[in-house]
């Protein structure tokens, strides 16, 4: 399957583990990724508000995907969102059609356009992805967490269900992962108000930890590079700002399925991860180790009796 493939300006800064965890996981899956050439930012912070500017610069990146002839695919749930609202509005709104056309002197016929969960899940398929999982991640407790732009809105985002996604549910069970019931797993994370009322974006933050603590789990796995930010590289700021203990690893879904792939924690920078994931790893199979090491000690006393 060849594919191309816009990062977006997170996963080429502050989101490197993303994008190599993306690359990591597609090569390993079969996936061929051609990186469009020249992109630029979708307009989702720099031109937030001048919808026509955000909306020309998500147009100017399909035009660039449409030139390789292949789907296009995103990790990003923010530049997907982006992107697929732009290819709307060219197939729809002939007046910005004509306006974008003429300033990139191109015509624009549509580009396919899915989020990175999307191929994973519909074109590789889970039971596929499986077959290449040899590592069972028992010991990972895990909370789906898909905020707020993965599968919404349905007129853009159409591969899962938009209240109850299960998407990333089925592949962290496949993973062999346990993964638990989490109410707000398309609730705000508080990303967009970070810049403006911090306060408030932490109070959102704490809330989806504390029901991730209560249920049990020993991490959150999400799609989003932004979710990632603010619960990941923002968790101590969360903490000190409510005088409590997280503790709380955050995976990229790509970081989790490549362990369960046998990837290395380097191939997937889990390195890069503000909050450590050592005890985490260390958890995989550790209830197995042990009862398998009780069968060997029984085993041993029951050789010495037998002597």
């Amino acid at each position: 399957m060849k594919l191309a493939y816009y990062p977006g300006c997170t996963l080429h800064g502050t989101a490197r583990e993303y994008d190599a965890s993306t690359k990591a996981v597609c090569k390993a899956a079969g996936i061929e990724l051609t990186e469009i050439e020249d992109w630029n930012c979708c307009g989702a912070l720099e031109a937030i508000f001048d919808k026509e500017l955000s909306m020309g610069l998500s147009a100017r990146n399909n035009m660039l995907a449409q030139k390789t002839g292949l789907d296009l695919v995103i990790p990003c749930s923010i530049c997907s969102h982006n992107l697929s609202r732009a290819d709307k509005a060219m197939k729809t709104d002939d007046a910005f059609r004509e306006k974008i056309e003429r300033a990139l002197g191109e015509k624009y016929d549509g580009v396919k356009i899915k989020h990175l969960l999307d191929v994973m899940v519909n074109d590789v398929g889970v039971d596929a992805l499986a077959q290449k999982f040899v590592k069972p991640l028992k010991g990972i407790k895990a909370v789906p967490y898909y905020g707020c732009l993965l599968v919404r809105p349905s007129e853009v985002s159409r591969f899962d269900n938009p209240e109850n996604p299960t998407s990333l549910d089925n592949l962290i069970k496949a993973a062999g992962a346990e993964c638990l019931p989490f109410t707000q797993k398309t609730r705000c994370c508080g990303g967009n108000l970070l810049m403006s009322k911090q306060d408030y974006a932490f109070i959102l933050t704490k809330k989806l930890f504390d029901e991730a603590k209560a249920a049990g789990a020993n991490c959150i796995v999400v799609a989003c590079p932004m979710c990632h930010m603010l619960l990941d590289g923002q968790q101590s700021m969360v903490e000190k700002a409510h005088n409590t203990v997280i503790d709380m690893p955050v995976l990229y879904f790509t970081q989790l399925i490549g362990l369960a792939m046998g990837l290395s924690e380097k191939e997937l920078e889990l390195d890069k991860n503000m909050v450590s994931t050592a005890k985490l790893i260390g958890s995989i199979g550790k209830e197995e180790k042990k009862a398998e090491a009780k069968i060997e000690t029984k085993a041993a006393m029951e050789a010495e009796v037998a002597e």
